[in-house]
């Protein structure tokens, strides 16, 4: 499913009206009658038959008008507050306006909270929604006073059932979601695509129930590789979970490679090594300190091991592996360093760095350029994607989508940023944008299993299908298993070795995965 940004949509909107000839009018009515039914349908007039509409004096508001008269022409009884001036409107809206006051409705301009307090204390919440068109994707900067601040609080206390056309109002891409006041909605109208505010932290649960509408636009306007942003589903993905052939061996399914653990940290290796096993690798090396091999036999005989206590002695090994991950629990110490160092220069397999590997090379991105034989993938959190950067944590979760395909491409490296909504970038911008996990995730180890799932993917599957596309899958099925191991034991009580044992199943009943955002 399609992600574009604020400035992407307006482009598209344009090439569609000076390149194909439709007329601005026509876009917004299409606009306006996807999301009439759309509402209509979430609020059947047997058991809301009152409608208010906010509308502002954009083009958002020119949507909303155009929507209050088609929902009176469904039998709706349709009131409008109108937030700005009549002369302020646009020619679109104010054609709009006109059209709606022929249709007998004479839209009430609230210039004050006190007429919009008004308005909604004459609202029952049992039979009314509001249909919020005051601002849409416009918005750049957050609402924290003034006429709108108090619109919006007053309408999240007023209990009416919320209908966002495109965007609550007061939700933006360019700012946090809790840095002002935004509009709660029950379910929201995205036009045409998702768009890159519908899924900052905090916000989604905001939109409610997201349904995109085709508006009009004519395919392929938003085909354009700069406007690379998905979000992932099973079907993008559906051939790596293909029926392996009968007559099948492990050696056709990769041997990953995971330098990972410490005497003080036996245990991330093991959960990696393992994990890599569960998404489909052939065969699994763990790579472990002396004293942790009983510890990784004992745990997982399925993983074999290679003690070392110097990074010459993995080097001495690394022919015939399809993949090497480094990092989870290996201590920044360093033997670390030298060992990450070596891997980058002597690794012929694509190299996932995660963890302690990602650490070490806080302040040396010299390190990680010039490796344009094999693919380079990093793993960061925030906290250690702004030490890569030198950025602020602050400033990683404020612009994550900008500073990641920025270091992705200046890099040259895929990078998956993880968090609530977890980036897999590629070194050309491509963005993937994940919609599995919970809060129960956010537990000792899980990071640990998802670098372990990547490499076993890479291992099986690259370079027969494309980097991106499979770790695009990775974070999925990572997530996905969280999702099933969650609803088995709660989110409270999860444990990485719950998203483990639940790998399986991920696979199993990914095609069956319902995604929370409704395609047209």
């Amino acid at each position: 499913m399609k992600v574009l940004l604020n400035a992407w949509m307006r482009e598209i909107d344009r090439a569609a009206i000076s390149a194909h000839g439709i007329p601005p009018g026509e876009l917004m009515e299409n606009a306006a009658a996807a999301c009439s039914a759309w509402f209509a349908e979430s609020f059947p007039r047997n058991r809301f038959p009152a409608c208010l509409v906010l509308a502002g004096k954009g083009n958002n508001g020119g949507d909303g008008l155009a929507a209050a008269r088609l929902l009176r022409e469904r039998g709706y009884e349709v009131r409008v507050l109108l937030l700005a001036r009549p002369a302020d409107l646009g020619p679109e809206p104010r054609a709009n306006l006109e059209r709606l006051r022929e249709a007998g409705v004479d839209p009430l301009v609230a210039a004050t909270s006190a007429a919009v307090h008004k308005a909604l204390g004459e609202c029952d919440a049992r039979e009314t929604f509001l249909v919020d068109a005051v601002f849409g994707t416009g918005l750049d900067k957050p609402v924290t006073t003034g006429l709108f601040a108090e619109v919006f609080q007053a309408v999240n206390r007023s209990g009416l059932p919320v209908a966002a056309i495109d965007i609550p109002s007061g939700l933006g891409e360019g700012f946090a979601p809790d840095a002002g006041v935004h509009l709660r909605a029950r379910v929201t109208a995205a036009l045409h695509a998702l768009k890159w505010a519908h899924l900052r932290p905090d916000g989604c649960p905001d939109c409610g129930r997201v349904r995109v509408l085709d508006i009009g636009i004519p395919p392929g306007l938003d085909d354009r590789d700069e406007y690379y942003i998905r979000l992932t589903e099973p079907a993008d993905f559906a051939r790596l979970l293909a029926r392996r052939p009968r007559a099948a061996h492990k050696g056709e399914f990769g041997h990953a490679l995971v330098v990972a653990g410490s005497a003080d940290k036996p245990g991330a290796g093991i959960l990696a090594s393992f994990a890599a096993l569960r998404a489909g690798a052939g065969l699994c090396t763990a790579a472990v300190p002396p004293q942790n091999r009983d510890l990784s036999v004992l745990a997982h005989p399925e993983v074999m091991t290679l003690p070392f206590k110097k990074p010459e002695e993995i080097a001495a090994r690394l022919d015939g592996f399809s993949c090497v991950l480094a990092g989870p629990g290996l201590g920044e110490g360093p033997d670390t360093l030298r060992t990450v160092t070596m891997l980058l220069q002597r690794s012929k397999a694509p190299l996932v760095l995660d963890a302690d590997a990602l650490n070490v090379l806080q302040g040396q991105p010299a390190l990680l350029r010039g490796r344009l034989q094999r693919p380079l993938v990093l793993t960061p959190h925030p906290g250690e994607f702004a030490r890569l950067t030198g950025r602020s944590a602050r400033d990683v979760q404020g612009e994550r989508l900008g500073l990641a395909r920025e270091f992705a491409m200046q890099q040259g490296v895929y990078l998956v940023l993880k968090g609530h909504h977890t980036l897999a970038v590629s070194p050309r911008g491509r963005v993937w944008v994940n919609q599995t996990g919970n809060p129960g995730m956010a537990t000792a180890g899980s990071g640990d299993v998802l670098a372990g799932m990547i490499a076993g993917l890479v291992a099986q599957h690259y370079p027969r299908h494309t980097m991106d596309v499979i770790l695009a899958a990775a974070v999925f099925l990572h997530g996905f298993a969280g999702d099933l191991a969650a609803r088995d034991v709660g989110e409270t009580a999860l444990t990485a070795g719950d998203i483990t044992r639940f790998i399986p199943k991920a696979f199993l009943k990914a095609h069956g995965f319902h995604s929370p955002f409704l395609a047209p």
